[in-house]
């Protein structure tokens, strides 16, 4: 089942119309799309520049078309493998046009959960793994987890064979007590987490189901980080710019992490950024966004100006 995209909601709201005479140009990010396996997509952001050097997202305004629909269902400003193969993304905002690669693999195989890959990010997306909850040098509540992920393996081990009949239920996995803490089925010092339908209990519980495996060998681990747009310009107060995230791997692959990185802001009087990268303009000022995935971290510089601000 394809996960559901909430935060693409958020999109449509509060983008300023454009005045096609101002505009020099449009961006679409990330630049190019490389889909693989069955479940794989990846959101894309479309960034007109006006000619003052402001920038705004018109996601929902332009118009998106892929060039062959046999190999890639555009759904809601994101892309779904179909068939493999090439072809491109065709973008049109105002009578500027952009085209980008995409390229789709392996579009019918259902790639195996991977504690390392799927179940790991979970936590780190709930702040499990941080300083203050359960990756304190001691843990929390009985229960440690590395701080930030840095040794999945003992994560694993912990999870899996230390008080096995009080963290996991293999039989009724519904039933363990990792999922009953983060949907607030009993009593747990981090609050409900999660909603049992979510992407991220659903993730888990599926790694539950088919036994709690173990990645074998040594998967493929993030190399390089993406956060985009790399720069934004942005005017008006509650104007909002969706930052997304994207994941290199050491295997050749990439992976639209948006919804499992942990956004943050260095100035959230001008700049404050939502749990889903939604960043929505405040007072005048400077900031930098970051994404926070696996052991990498990546910002990118937003300013905020006053609504007609005279040059």
């Amino acid at each position: 089942m394809k996960r559901s995209l909430t935060l693409v909601a958020l999109l449509a709201v509060l983008t300023p119309t454009v005045d096609a005479a101002n505009i020099t140009g449009i961006q679409v990010y990330p630049p190019d799309v490389h889909l693989s396996t069955a479940l794989d997509f990846q959101r894309f952001v479309v960034i007109a520049s006006r000619d003052d050097g402001v920038t705004v997202d018109v996601t929902q305004q332009a118009t998106a078309k892929l060039k062959d629909q046999d190999l890639a269902k555009l759904e809601n400003a994101a892309l779904y493998p179909a068939g493999d193969g090439t072809t491109e993304l065709q973008v049109e905002y105002q009578g500027h046009q952009v085209s980008i690669p995409v390229t789709v693999a392996e579009a019918s195989t259902d790639r195996p959960i991977s504690f390392q890959l799927d179940v790991m990010p979970v936590f780190m997306r709930a702040g499990c793994n941080t300083g203050s909850c359960h990756g304190a040098a001691r843990g929390k509540d009985g229960f440690r987890l590395s701080l930030f992920g840095y040794d999945p393996q003992g994560d694993y081990f912990r999870l899996t064979r230390e008080e096995t009949f009080r963290r996991i239920n293999l039989a009724v996995p519904e039933s363990s007590l990792l999922v009953e803490k983060v949907i607030g089925a009993v009593p747990h010092s981090g609050g409900k987490l999660f909603e049992t339908d979510s992407e991220y209990c659903q993730k888990m519980l599926r790694c539950l189901k088919a036994g709690a495996p173990n990645d074998e060998g040594d998967p493929p681990h993030v190399t390089e980080l993406d956060i985009f747009p790399p720069q934004a310009v942005i005017e008006g107060e509650s104007t909002q710019q969706q930052c997304l995230a994207r994941a290199h791997y050491s295997d050749g692959t990439d992976r639209d992490v948006t919804d499992l990185a942990v956004f943050l802001t260095s100035n959230d009087n001008s700049a404050p950024i939502n749990a889903d990268g939604l960043v929505t303009a405040a007072a005048r000022g400077e900031a930098f966004v970051m994404a926070r995935f696996e052991t990498k971290t990546v910002g990118s510089q937003v300013i905020v100006l006053p609504k007609d601000l005279n040059y």
